[in-house]
């Protein structure tokens, strides 16, 4: 459902406590009391904006709006009271005055439409990921109003803070998303910003929140690995036949796309990590998510659905060449030879190197009987696809040179740990580092003479044990694969190293 909106546009009514701040000093007091750069705020616009302890814990949160001679702070409700707190407290002689103007109702318009309805009344700014105005005003009747439940999920779904500040905590702004949607990187000083700058240099808060998709509904509470526990569920929510669920994990496991072997009261989850936003804001992935329902929709001979997916795909992002001939190939089909010409143009346009925009051409003028035409674009199909021949021996080249880049890579760390070897042939290090190499050469006998002499040498080197594991396996020898991951999951799991643990009970789950 959240598509109708996420495509075109839609609306829903927030109740804001807002503060009215004035006076010759106030951008400056801002700048130095906020998390965000107020000098990149325009006129007009409104941003989210934390403002945080000496310690660089949360106080409070707002959506600061920008008008001609005041800025409108616009605070959850339940955080009125930390906020005037918070704002008065850094104020000595600067001259700003706060005025107190009560709730108010307000606006949020979001999604890539929401730009047309705009007024001298609208702030611009971001929701969600999405484009959106903040307003007063009453939104035009044409536009839709989202239900509660779609507005909490979309909130949650892309990590954004309660709306409302019920669940409000005074923590440490980098174990929040707050920190990735209100902090302004390079930003001068302000109070706890040596807090933040510190945590974010040194890998980040140990806990901090992503997305975890698995099959089946995780609790609300901890995550735990092999008895240690790694994270702790906020949210789940069903999507499509899988689970979505919000949690802050461990840093160490914080990368998009690893699978995990997790456990909850007793079962075992098998889980991917994701990053927010679930749902892009970005017109060109919002584009090619179209463009694959009108793929789907063409296949299964939807041909009306199709068309609507693909003319929603080249609207979001007029510099989609997949979706102008997809479309146009379509229309052909149908005969609409003339809408079929005038998209394989816009294609030549977008992408001058297109032969198919020509070839299609060409065959359509055919068969509306316009001959010379044809054959002139039958002629530039020729000639561009000679021009891609080239092109595509410029690709191999350049596949050729980053193969030649990786191997000197792989030389000079060789060449490193080969002189380490020269001088004592047990080293750990040296002839791990060399069986790692060869596992990623796929050498796989020789990764394993390296990684059987680590072994020998420290029964505890647990990474040893998974590039082993790789070794045999690319042998053919699964059996031994199996057994070696499983020695080295009762090593990791003493020794707490989790990284390599968990990728070895992946392993053999997959074996």
């Amino acid at each position: 459902m959240l598509e109708k909106y996420r495509f075109d546009v839609g609306h829903f009514c927030l109740n804001f406590w807002v503060f009215s701040l004035t006076g010759s000093d106030t951008q400056d007091f801002l700048q130095k009391q906020s998390t965000f750069n107020m000098t990149l705020m325009r006129e007009m616009e409104f941003h989210l904006v934390s403002f945080l302890d000496p310690q660089g814990r949360i106080d409070f949160y707002c959506w600061l709006c920008r008008a001609k001679d005041e800025y409108k702070v616009l605070v959850p409700l339940t955080l009125k009271d930390k906020a005037i707190i918070r704002l008065e407290k850094f104020l000595i002689s600067e001259d700003v005055i706060i005025n107190d103007q009560g709730a108010q109702e307000w606006t949020v318009i979001m999604g890539p439409s929401a730009l047309k309805s705009q007024s001298a009344l609208h702030f611009s700014g971001t929701f969600f990921e999405e484009q959106a105005l903040l307003t007063q005003e009453s939104p035009h009747q044409d536009i839709h109003q989202l239900s509660q439940v779609e507005v909490e999920n979309w909130r949650r779904l892309n990590g954004w803070p309660d709306l409302k500040g019920t669940n409000f905590k005074h923590e440490i702004i980098n174990n929040t998303r707050l920190f990735e949607l209100s902090v302004s990187g390079q930003k001068g000083c302000y109070p706890g910003q040596e807090t933040v700058s510190k945590i974010a240099v040194n890998r980040g808060a140990a806990y901090a929140p992503v997305l975890i998709q698995t099959s089946k509904a995780l609790d609300i509470g901890d995550l735990f690995i092999i008895d240690k526990k790694v994270g702790e569920v906020e949210f789940t929510l069903p999507i499509d036949d899988y689970f979505i669920s919000g949690s802050k994990i461990l840093r160490d496991f914080r990368v998009s796309g690893l699978e995990l072997s997790l456990e909850q009261s007793g079962q075992n989850h098998q889980a991917k990590v994701m990053y927010f936003p679930f749902y892009s804001g970005d017109p060109k992935e919002k584009s090619l998510e179209n463009f694959y329902l009108g793929a789907e929709s063409f296949k299964n001979n939807q041909l009306h659905l199709a068309e609507s997916y693909f003319k929603k795909s080249v609207e979001l992002d007029p510099g989609n060449a997949d979706a102008f001939e997809s479309l146009g190939v379509m229309l052909g089909r149908q005969e609409r030879f003339s809408e079929a010409i005038e998209l394989m143009d816009k294609l030549s346009a977008v992408d001058p190197s297109s032969v198919l925009a020509h070839t299609n051409k060409s065959l359509y003028l055919m068969r509306q009987g316009k001959i010379d035409e044809a054959e002139q674009e039958k002629s530039l199909a020729t000639i561009k696809s000679f021009q891609k021949f080239g092109d595509e021996a410029k690709l191999k080249e350049k596949i050729e040179q980053e193969k030649i880049r990786q191997e000197a890579e792989w030389s000079k760390r060789e060449q490193m740990f080969k002189q380490v070897l020269e001088i004592d042939l047990e080293d750990t290090l040296a002839n791990y580092g060399m069986g790692s190499i060869e596992v990623e050469r796929k050498n796989w006998e020789s990764a394993k003479n390296y990684l059987e002499k680590v072994l020998l040498v420290d029964t505890q080197y647990s990474v040893a044990y998974l590039a082993l594991g790789k070794a045999y396996k690319g042998l053919g020898l699964k059996d031994k694969a199996r057994e070696i991951w499983q020695k080295g999951l009762e090593v990791a799991a003493k020794k707490g190293d989790l990284m390599p643990a968990n990728q070895m009970q992946m392993e053999l789950t997959q074996i």
